[in-house]
C-alpha cells in the first residue's frame, strides 16, 4: 500500500513540474522533455602522443536518454565497439582494428542503464547500479556531460558541469532561429573548479592513470564544442567535442612533449514520446555520484 501511495506522489509530482507555469525546475528540462526518449549515435576517441609514438582506443555507442520525468533521466548504451590504433593512413590519419576486449566491452556498458538526476543551473547526480564497474562509469559520465547542455541563450561565461569539474565556458552563437541553433562553447579545462583528469585508463577521456591533484595542475587543458539544437524542440540534433591535453613539463613551447587529443561527437538517430512514471528512477538507489567527483576505485 505505502509503495503505491509513493508511486501515486511521484507520478503526480512528475506531471505537476511538467506543466508548471514558473518555468523548469533545471535548465536541461528545456532541452530533453519529460516522457519523451532520444537516441544518438555517440562516438568517442582518445589519442596519446609521446616522442613519436601513438596509442589509445575509439568507442561508440547507441545511447538512449529516457525522461520519465522533469529533470529526471534513464541512460542507456547498446550495440557499442571498442577499437584501438594500429597504423596510419596515407593522409596521416589513424587506422583503427577492432580491440581485443569490444565484446566484453559491448556486454559491460549495456548491462545497466545509468539513472541521472539534475537540479538547479549545475547539480547533475548520477544513480549508478552497485556491481557497475569503475571504468564503466567514468565513461559514462563522459557520455553524460557531453549531452548536459542546458538552454543559456546569450549567457557569457557561465559556469557548466563537465567531468573537469565546473567549467567556465564561453559561449558563441553562430546561427538562430527562435533558438540559438548553432553554439559554440570553449573552456581553459584546466582552470575548472577541481579540475582532475579521469584517473581511469580505460575512459575514452583519460589522459594519465593515477593522477592526483598538484600533478594535474601541470596540465595544459582546452575544449571546444560545438552544438546544433532543433529549432521546435530544443534537444541537440548534433554535438562534436575537441579536447587537447599537454603535460607542461615534458612539452616545448607548449605544443609538443606528451599530449593527448580526444574527441567525442554524438548524431541524433531519432526521438519519441512515451508513458513512463518517475518512479523507477529512485528503486533501490542508496548510492549517488556527481557527474563532477573523480570516479576511483577504493585499492587507488
Amino acid at each position: 500500500m505505502g509503495d503505491t501511495k509513493l508511486c501515486l506522489v511521484l507520478l503526480l509530482s512528475a506531471v505537476t513540474l511538467a506543466h508548471a507555469d514558473n518555468g523548469a525546475p533545471c535548465l536541461m528540462a528545456k532541452r530533453y522533455k519529460p516522457f519523451h526518449k532520444y537516441e544518438y549515435l555517440y562516438e568517442a576517441e582518445s589519442l596519446n602522443f609521446l616522442n613519436g609514438a601513438v596509442n589509445g582506443p575509439k568507442g561508440s555507442c547507441k545511447v538512449e536518454i529516457e525522461v520519465p520525468g522533469p529533470c529526471h533521466y534513464i541512460v542507456r548504451t547498446t550495440e557499442c565497439t571498442l577499437s584501438e590504433v594500429a597504423d596510419f593512413d596515407a593522409a596521416g590519419e589513424p587506422v583503427f582494428v577492432p580491440a581485443a576486449t569490444t565484446d566484453a566491452f559491448k556486454a559491460a556498458m549495456e548491462k545497466n542503464p545509468l539513472k541521472v538526476t539534475v537540479e538547479g543551473d549545475n547539480d547533475i547526480k548520477l544513480f549508478p547500479e552497485d556491481d557497475e564497474p569503475i571504468n564503466i562509469l567514468n565513461i559514462k559520465r563522459g557520455i553524460i556531460s557531453g549531452f548536459a547542455v542546458p538552454v543559456l541563450e546569450e549567457e557569457k561565461n557561465k559556469r557548466m558541469p563537465t567531468i573537469y569539474g565546473l567549467c567556465k565556458t564561453d559561449y558563441t552563437v553562430n546561427a538562430r532561429e527562435d533558438i540559438a541553433t548553432d553554439v559554440t562553447l570553449t573552456r581553459d579545462l584546466s582552470r575548472c573548479d577541481q579540475f582532475r583528469p579521469v584517473r581511469d585508463h580505460t575512459s575514452p577521456l583519460a589522459l594519465i592513470t593515477g593522477m592526483h591533484y598538484p600533478l594535474a595542475q601541470l596540465i595544459k587543458s582546452t575544449q571546444t564544442c560545438n552544438y546544433k539544437f532543433d529549432n521546435a524542440e530544443h534537444h541537440p540534433v548534433f554535438g562534436e567535442c575537441l579536447e587537447n591535453h599537454i603535460l607542461v613539463p615534458f612539452s616545448h613551447k607548449s605544443k609538443q612533449g606528451v599530449t593527448n587529443v580526444s574527441k567525442q561527437k554524438a548524431t541524433l538517430l531519432g526521438s519519441h514520446s512515451h508513458s513512463r512514471n518517475i518512479e523507477s528512477l529512485h528503486r533501490n538507489r542508496p548510492s549517488i555520484v556527481a557527474v563532477n567527483d573523480n570516479v576511483v576505485a577504493e585499492d587507488e
